[in-house]
């Protein structure tokens, strides 16, 4: 009899892992990883479970340095051949962000999946333990391998790459942008699409640089980003509007920016679409590649810049970065 697959579960908090407190009436850390995967039944019929605390935070409290230690930790879960598949609890804010940061980091055909909750465990509709169960179910899948790091969430399947947040409270929180999700699990089945999704690999940097996002709207001027200039970014991304468009005073300062040799990537504030270069006026985004940006294409400005601090951090050049934007 074939031995069950080894499931690995790191858990790092969220809301999946908090209870409402009575004193304040809102939801804080309380569970354990073990105590999360312990209150899932059936969940020991999917696969030999093992589970480490490695920490127990709101996502939004995650930094750059958490993004490298997970990485190193989950490099040498997959190194010492100890796990099948690889399952990561995780707040739901930030979510898409570590998952992709891993994506780019850690090459390895082992299954890593992404889960969590947008429910407490205090309520009565919790929505954590359906999403522990598929999440296993996914890690514990051959299918799975070699797909890059995923997130499931409410049955769906989402390469990390393409998946974004776009509902503050649902338990349906999570789409792939493009191209549809990668599969869907159904009362503990596992199945993929034929959707597929563009991965790229760096080499894990001993640090991250800062990277700063600015934010593009009517009226705004260079402010903040050459206060992030200040503060040291060595490279910006632009949250532009449509295809990655800026207005003369922001053009101005990405101008400058790019003058003094820091890299600057344009993405678009726009969930559909993607960045790509279309117009030609001064701070259209032809202009802008033009000058020398890099565009984005289809990632988002937050997964922008997870990449363009690991392809720094790695000590790519300006022609390295942009090929990493494919």
């Amino acid at each position: 009899m074939p031995s069950r697959p080894r499931i690995h579960f790191v858990a790092t908090g969220g809301t999946i892992a908090m209870r409402i407190d009575q004193a304040t009436g809102g939801a804080v850390p309380a569970l354990s990883g073990a105590e999360l995967t312990e209150a899932v039944p059936g969940l020991q019929f999917v696969g030999q479970i093992d589970v480490e605390e490695f920490a127990n935070i709101p996502s939004e409290h995650m930094q750059p340095e958490f993004w490298l230690r997970l990485a190193r930790r989950i490099q040498d879960i997959v190194d010492q051949d100890s796990a099948d598949g690889v399952v990561v609890l995780h707040g739901t804010d930030i979510m898409e962000e570590t998952a992709f940061f891993l994506d780019v980091t850690v090459p390895t055909p082992v299954p890593i999946v992404f889960t969590g909750a947008m429910r407490s465990a205090s309520d009565p509709k919790a929505d954590g333990p359906s999403n522990i169960m598929d999440a296993a179910a996914v890690a514990a899948s051959a299918d799975a391998r070699d797909r890059g790091v995923v997130i499931v969430m409410h049955g769906d399947i989402h390469s990390a790459r393409r998946v974004t947040k776009i509902d503050t409270s649902a338990v349906d929180a999570f789409e792939s942008i493009m191209p549809p999700d990668l599969g869907k699990v159904r009362s503990g089945l596992v199945e993929f699409s034929a959707a597929w999704s563009p991965r790229v690999h760096v080499p894990l940097p001993e640090q991250l640089p800062r990277v700063d996002i600015i934010y593009m709207y009517s009226g705004v001027d260079d402010f903040a980003l050459r206060a992030a200039l200040e503060r040291g970014a060595t490279g910006l991304v632009i949250a532009g509007v449509g295809a990655g468009n800026v207005n003369q005073a922001l053009f101005q300062g990405i101008n400058e920016a790019l003058a003094a040799g820091i890299p600057v990537v344009i993405s678009s504030r726009v969930p559909y679409g993607g960045a790509q270069p279309l117009y030609s006026y001064a701070g259209g985004g032809m202009a802008l590649r033009r000058a020398g940006a890099i565009f984005a294409r289809d990632l988002n400005p937050q997964k922008a810049r997870v990449l363009l601090m690991v392809g720094l951090g790695a000590g790519y050049d300006r022609q390295g970065l942009e090929g990493l934007f494919v």
